[in-house]
């Protein structure tokens, strides 16, 4: 079963805030291989997202260079790897639906193309190229801006993993004199094929993670996520009744 693409490109242009002058540059932007070669020798998007990723590492690099001006150059540099990962770049492609105004080939609109990660972020990296070629640096900086705030917001107040979790933790319990973590497997199941581990994060006595995975590593990484967010959540709270107390 295929999925025909959104094709009122208005309604897109507005969701990017961004009313192109070469409306072709945002169709090209939008265009896989796939389907260039299906119909003919129409441009695709490929060139764009290759031109896209540098426009795109050059403003993210700005931004966190005027936001975070405090941090090390290898903490400025992990963040940067965070906001431009396939995995942040698709979820932002996500929240202004670009995968549903993709053109693709019917061979891989048939394969699930639409719901891939990898087309979707390689999709905005063509965009901020098509805004760039369309009105120059200073727009597309306008359009990356508010689309990166809740990401750089949550990175400010430490709700974002930005770099491995067990590192991210283990900076954590260093900075608050706490014992180091403990990762335990506490049991393993299923097939030896298909086997599952099942690990428990101990701080001390204290237990605060409980995760599974396909491999010991997997489910350490989840417990050290669950361990972080628990952690965070505990001294956003701690600090709320604190401010209170002093008022």
């Amino acid at each position: 079963m295929t999925t025909e693409p959104k094709t009122d490109f208005l309604e897109l242009q507005n969701r990017i805030g961004h009313q192109f002058r070469d409306p072709s540059l945002l169709q090209k932007a939008l265009t896989h291989k796939s389907y260039a070669h299906e119909s003919g020798n129409e441009a695709h998007n490929e060139s764009m997202e290759f031109l896209g990723d540098s426009v795109l590492g050059f403003l993210v690099t700005d931004h966190i260079y005027r936001e975070f001006p405090e941090l090390s150059e290898g903490r400025k540099s992990k963040i940067k790897a965070y906001l431009v990962s396939a995995t942040a770049l698709s979820g932002l492609a996500l929240s202004l639906e670009i995968p549903q105004f993709l053109r693709l080939g019917r061979g891989e609109e048939k394969t699930g193309g639409r719901k891939k990660k990898a087309l979707a972020a390689n999709a905005l990296e063509a965009v901020v190229a098509a805004i760039y070629l369309d009105a120059g640096v200073v727009e597309a900086g306008k359009f990356l801006t508010p689309l990166y705030a809740p990401l750089i917001e949550e990175i400010r107040e430490g709700r974002a993993v930005v770099e491995d979790p067990k590192t991210t933790l283990q900076e954590f319990l260093q900075a608050r004199s706490l014992e180091p973590a403990k990762y335990l497997v506490t049991a393993e199941s299923g097939p030896e094929h298909q086997k599952i581990f099942h690990v428990e994060l101990l701080v001390g006595e204290r237990s605060l993670g409980k995760a599974n995975g396909s491999t010991k590593k997997k489910a350490q990484l989840l417990a050290a996520r669950e361990a972080l967010e628990k952690l965070v959540s505990e001294q956003t709270t701690e600090e709320a009744a604190e401010a209170i107390r002093d008022r």
